[in-house]
């Protein structure tokens, strides 16, 4: 996908695993149309645009407008222009999971008769830690589709195992990797992701795992996260007098995020979230860290430990801060992923393009 002409907001975590499979499919030489669709950031007026990539791939920009409410009205207004006069019957539609979007392409999809895929990449009220009775109103909306693209080995049981689907649970590309030789004295550890003001969350777990760490170790946070978040998590590395080992590196992506995970020894996924809940996701930080060849330490959650890279992970046995400091001292730092990520990779290729034929034919 090219660029961000509009100013969507941005999200990483869908961003890369849909650059992924769009590059997976060209790779099997089947050319596509994306349709990006999204809200500006800067609450501007921005036309559509229709970008050339390659000889494969064009990139469709839905248009924006300058107030919130209208520019959501005109988002639906567009996808339902596309559906209804851009898509043919004999079309594939791969759909990345939107709560508040799902309900527009279910209704067309009877009108058009139209082949839809849908990528499911979470559970939004598991994500957002609503009530069994939710989280299944949420699974009962994703059923119904052609085939899927599941997140984790668990979803297929849960939303729909008799239609067609693939898992993948991130992006599998290998950036040029290269072992480093990793001079520094310290032992470099990196926390990429989500930022939460909640003192229970992610990134708390990780700093406070750090008070049973010696100065042997130091910490690095690469997140976003809004200002409030970044500012109470700044202050409290200072009142632990924690700072000598961890410093906020910012929110990095792209070649700087990647280039950044390179010079660290290891990585870790920290996640609170019970397993009711995770049941749902797939953490692609794991992915992003095991393709760089980094080992990882994380909490014990199911999605993870009944996945095709349970062996490359080291589990704490908790999600208390003194359980997952343990799990990093215990960590094998001469592990190497990078052959079972590219043997993931190769598969993930050959299974989606017999999942589109299946589809189409």
């Amino acid at each position: 996908m090219n660029g961000n002409p509009n100013n969507f907001f941005e999200f990483p975590g869908c961003s890369n695993k849909m650059s992924y499979i769009v590059n997976s499919i060209k790779s099997s030489n089947i050319s596509l149309t994306v349709i990006c669709l999204g809200e500006s950031r800067d609450g501007a007026n921005h036309k559509s645009k229709d970008l050339k990539v390659d000889s494969l791939e064009n990139n469709f920009f839905v248009g924006t407008m300058k107030y919130k409410i209208f520019s959501r009205l005109y988002l639906y207004f567009q996808i339902i222009n596309i559906l209804l006069f851009k898509v043919k019957k004999t079309d594939t539609i791969i759909f990345y999971h939107s709560y508040y979007l799902i309900f527009l392409f279910k209704f067309f999809k009877k009108i058009k008769k139209f082949n839809l895929i849908i990528e499911v990449e979470e559970s939004y009220k598991a994500a957002w830690g609503k009530s069994d009775a939710e989280i299944y109103n949420e699974i009962k909306y994703l059923k119904g589709a052609d085939a899927y693209i599941y997140v984790n080995d668990l979803l297929p049981n849960i939303i729909e195992n008799t239609k067609p689907y693939v898992v993948c649970y991130g992006a599998y590309d290998i950036k040029d990797y290269q072992p480093l030789n990793k001079s520094h004295k310290q032992k470099r550890i990196v926390y990429a992701g989500l930022i939460a003001e909640k003192d229970d969350s992610d990134i708390y777990l990780a700093v406070n795992a750090m008070k049973y760490l010696d100065s042997s170790y130091s910490l690095s946070i690469l997140g976003y996260g809004s200002n409030n978040a970044i500012k109470k998590i700044k202050q409290y590395i200072v009142e632990n007098n924690l700072s000598t080992n961890i410093v906020y590196e910012g929110f990095l992506k792209g070649d700087d995020y990647i280039n950044f995970l390179k010079k660290c020894d290891f990585a870790i996924n920290p996640r609170v979230l019970s397993d009711r809940l995770s049941d749902y996701t797939f953490p692609s930080k794991v992915l992003a860290y095991l393709s760089v060849g980094l080992p990882v330490v994380s909490t014990p959650i199911r999605c993870i430990k009944e996945s095709k890279v349970s062996g490359l992970v080291s589990f704490s046995e908790s999600t208390d801060p003194s359980s997952f400091s343990n799990a990093i001292k215990k960590l094998n730092l001469n592990t190497n992923p990078i052959s079972t990520i590219e043997s993931l990779d190769k598969a993930f290729i050959v299974d989606l393009k017999r999942l589109l034929e299946n589809v189409a034919s």
